[in-house]
């Protein structure tokens, strides 16, 4: 695949600079006058004149050189970029939107079932809402009975609570959340956007091509960070996937996908799994110059580490060492982990945990 990051910078995209500017119109404004021994000073009332066209024109470029890069995938962001992925033929993926827990709780029992019914809408009391994702039903003599709904809003997840009831019902009725939003995802970014566009070209083999999987897979659902396929055998093919919160929920829509005419070859078998996580911790001791910088380099190496790797991508110990190595650390002993750590295909690195003892190094 392309790596949109090794092109050379685009010669089309000019380098503005604005005294170079200034003199070439100060140098056709002299040409003008038929006069070589004119001097142009700052004091000259031309010369306030002259600078604004100058700065009117390196604007003026500046537009230039954005238009360019908005017709450029490289460079191209938001609404632009949706335009030039268009001659791909392909969209940005929406994002999905996030569920949470409620328990409804009547003011008094009733001696039959109340059905609080789908699509009851559910408030935060400003501008947004929630609906019921199904009927719940409170069984006669039960006061209290819980049921999923649906944020309207595409987000990986959110803290906000809806508790009030905005469908107007004939009975009193208390809603209260019992969990936050999750398990939705975010509008597709543009990185991931310009990385399908790129992989969108080998949908058009018709042999089942790897990267053809791969990008099918990402157009699933944008939940999907990243996968790779493996062969399987004889007419099988074998999909792990990393998203956001690994569930079974996101394989079976992406099988259900993957499983369309227009996807799989008919010789195909697919099967698609969760990738399997590596869990891996680090402990370090850490010497520093001075103590007094403990914090900021805490926050650096953290920083530096990745919280998890991408499919078949091995942890190595000098990755580890080199983002030990910030400014302020005089030297570092990696006690775990004590070797390299190798994810293959079906598997990802995930750091869960990274353990720092740090003390004044003997300089």
């Amino acid at each position: 695949m392309v790596d949109l990051k090794s092109l050379p910078f685009p010669k089309v995209i000019e380098e503005l600079k604005y005294d170079e500017l200034l003199n070439n119109i100060k140098t056709l404004f002299i040409g003008y006058l038929n006069n070589e021994e004119i001097k142009l000073l700052e004091s000259d009332r031309f010369s306030a004149l002259l600078e604004t066209l100058a700065y009117r024109e390196l604007i003026l470029r500046a537009r230039i050189n954005s238009s360019v890069k908005a017709m450029l995938l490289p460079y191209a962001t938001g609404s632009d970029l949706d335009n030039v992925v268009a001659i791909y033929g392909i969209n940005r993926l929406s994002g999905a939107k996030p569920t949470a827990n409620f328990e409804f709780s009547l003011s008094q029992i009733s001696n039959n079932d109340t059905i609080i019914p789908k699509g009851t809408i559910l408030s935060d009391g400003d501008t947004l809402t929630a609906t019921l994702n199904e009927n719940v039903v409170i069984s006669a003599g039960e006061l209290k009975a819980q049921g999923l709904a649906k944020l309207n809003l595409e987000s990986k997840e959110s803290d906000i609570k809806t508790e009030y009831i905005q469908t107007p019902l004939p009975f009193l009725l208390k809603a209260k959340q019992l969990s936050p939003y999750s398990g939705g995802s975010d509008r597709e970014d543009d990185e991931r956007l310009r990385k399908r566009a790129i992989l969108s070209l080998e949908r058009f083999s018709t042999a089942g091509a790897k990267k053809a999987y791969i990008y099918q897979t990402l157009s699933a659902t944008p939940k999907v960070l990243e996968a790779s396929v493996r062969n399987g055998g004889a007419g099988i093919v074998q999909i792990y996937i990393k998203s956001l919160d690994m569930s079974e929920l996101v394989v079976k829509e992406v099988k259900e996908y993957l499983s369309g005419e227009m996807v799989r070859p008919l010789t195909d078998n697919v099967e698609v799994y969760n990738a399997t996580v590596k869990e891996v911790s680090i402990n370090a001791d850490v010497g520093l110059v001075s103590l007094d910088s403990m914090s900021e380099v805490d926050s650096s190496i953290k920083k530096a580490l990745p919280s998890s790797l991408k499919i078949g991508e091995d942890l190595n110990i000098s990755r580890i060492y080199k983002a030990l190595h910030q400014n302020g650390v005089y030297r570092a002993k990696l006690k775990l982990p004590q070797g390299d750590i190798t994810a293959d295909e079906s598997e990802f690195i995930k750091i869960i945990n990274v353990d720092l003892n740090y003390k004044k190094a003997s300089l």
